[in-house]
């Protein structure tokens, strides 16, 4: 039986008390309600002598949610929209989704 339901429980719950309700859109305009977790992973880019620092969105989603993250999707969050920049990947355990996003700015019409 493996660790499995154990690990696929403890994330559970910890999306329900950590997590951030969001709406996955998908290319194809189909949207679902999820629960997203932010991670904001760095990176250190070499210029010369000098180095550069590069943060990028990250955002775990859960597999049990049924999705399958492609590039190109959408992810709204608040007033947000965050667009699935690279190929999504798995955890080791293949219980989350991890996907690198750019935020993108939403256009809200102004009031009258």
């Amino acid at each position: 039986m493996g660790l499995r339901p154990g690990f696929a429980k403890a994330l559970d719950s910890q999306f329900q008390r950590l997590g951030q309700a969001a709406t996955y859109v998908s290319c194809n305009g189909d949207s679902t309600d999820v629960l997203v977790m932010a991670r904001r992973p760095e990176q250190l880019f070499s210029l010369g002598q000098d180095a550069i620092h590069a943060e990028q969105p990250e955002l775990a989603l859960r597999v049990s949610e049924q999705l399958v993250p492609q590039y190109g999707d959408c992810i709204f969050i608040d007033a947000a929209v965050y667009r699935i920049a690279a190929q999504p990947r798995l955890d080791l355990h293949q219980l989350l989704w991890f996907v690198a996003c750019l935020r993108e700015e939403r256009y809200v019409e102004p009031a009258n």
